[in-house]
């Protein structure tokens, strides 16, 4: 099947980062779009669709549509497929949508009755900015998609959407909704448990004196998603709850161990040893060579200069000299003093080369 049309239910940050990358590509598909009025006006202003319609009336939006992509929140998306159950479409239709978890989205999706056929999908992208007026269509560069196609299905029904997903510079990986969920609920919605866990129990000895303030970076790292939003989470731990909860427990059992090993370390005691040796081992295992659609980027740091325009005096020289940057971080910022720029690469001997333009130019560059 060929996509004339696809329609997006929702039009929020990761709608409208499709819509935007085939509108940049000037590929021949329509876009449709269902949202809400105000949505709908400002996708028109910004040209990232060509029709427009209201949640309401299901059977005129679905009627002409190749592709339906449901880019709510997971309760939302959900209350679609109950929508969809009721249309009847003169023609096949794929049905897939973008939630974070799975196993309840695909238990409804599957139900479907033909000509819909429905796979889950989950892309592994997105931005605190949940609005379409963030939309980047290079969002899914790099990242991987997930694909939940039941067990009755021809890899060629759901070979547009695969398609799909790697023109948008995702790589399609193909998971059942339980292995998804049950892998998620360790990779992405357990830290997020802790993350808010952690910033949220600042004790009164730390608080009282706002000691808080002198955290580094390993904390900031760790509490930087805490600042996720209720409304999304909700979701989330609502329909997958069983597998956060057997992540926790899991966690935990680590965590006693690790309080273990601290309360009886001598000088060198091998139980905490091992802590460290296994957690070093498990970072370096998110970079193995097959295991990480990004593969391992090559990475330097910049010290800055405390002055108005320093980021750009680092980054102007790397263009000129044709060097892709693929991550970039700015690492720490003090009054007056320099701060650090964390620069990633592709490949070691753009790294390389980015260290030796920057040298050139008296910069302190370091390999990290």
């Amino acid at each position: 099947m060929q996509i004339r049309r696809i329609t997006f239910v929702g039009f929020g940050l990761l709608g409208a980062s499709v819509a935007a990358a085939i509108k940049q590509a000037q590929k021949k598909i329509k876009i449709r779009a269902v949202s809400s009025p105000a949505t709908l006006k400002r996708a028109e202003e910004l040209g990232l669709a060509d029709e427009f319609y209201g949640y309401k009336n299901a059977d005129s939006w679905v009627e002409g549509s190749d592709v339906i992509l449901l880019c709510g929140p997971i309760l939302h998306i959900l209350s679609i497929i109950s929508d969809l159950s009721n249309t009847k479409p003169s023609h096949p239709v794929l049905v897939s949508d973008i939630g974070s978890t799975k196993e309840k989205i695909c238990e409804a999706g599957f139900q479907l009755p033909s000509p819909f056929s429905f796979v889950g999908g989950h892309p592994m992208a997105g931005s605190e900015k949940r609005s379409l007026e963030y939309n980047d269509p290079s969002i899914f560069e790099n990242a991987y998609w997930f694909l939940c196609p039941p067990d009755n299905i021809q890899e060629s029904t759901y070979l547009p959407l695969s398609e799909l997903v790697t023109f948008l510079g995702g790589q399609p990986v193909l998971f059942t909704p339980k292995e998804h969920d049950s892998t998620m609920a360790w990779l992405s919605h357990m830290p997020q448990m802790i993350s808010s866990t952690l910033a949220g129990n600042l004790p009164p000895r730390i608080l009282l004196k706002n000691y808080q303030h002198f955290a580094g970076r390993g904390f900031r790292d760790m509490t930087r998603i805490a600042g996720s939003s209720w409304n999304m989470w909700h979701d989330i731990l609502l329909t997958n709850k069983n597998a956060i909860i057997q992540a926790l427990d899991e966690f935990s059992i680590g965590l006693t161990e690790t309080k273990k090993a601290i309360q009886i370390i001598d000088d060198y005691d091998e139980n905490m040893h091992q802590v460290f040796v296994a957690g070093n081992q498990g970072r370096a295992s998110l970079f193995a060579p097959g295991r990480n659609a990004a593969d391992h980027f090559f990475e330097i740091t910049v010290q800055l200069k405390d002055k108005p325009g320093a980021i750009l005096s680092v980054m102007q020289p790397l263009a000129e000299e044709g060097i892709n940057i693929r991550d970039i971080e700015l690492m720490k910022v003090r009054e007056n003093i320099a701060g650090t720029l964390l620069l990633a690469f592709k490949t070691e001997a753009e790294a390389a080369k980015a260290m030796s333009v920057l040298r050139y130019l008296e910069y302190e560059v370091k390999e990290r």
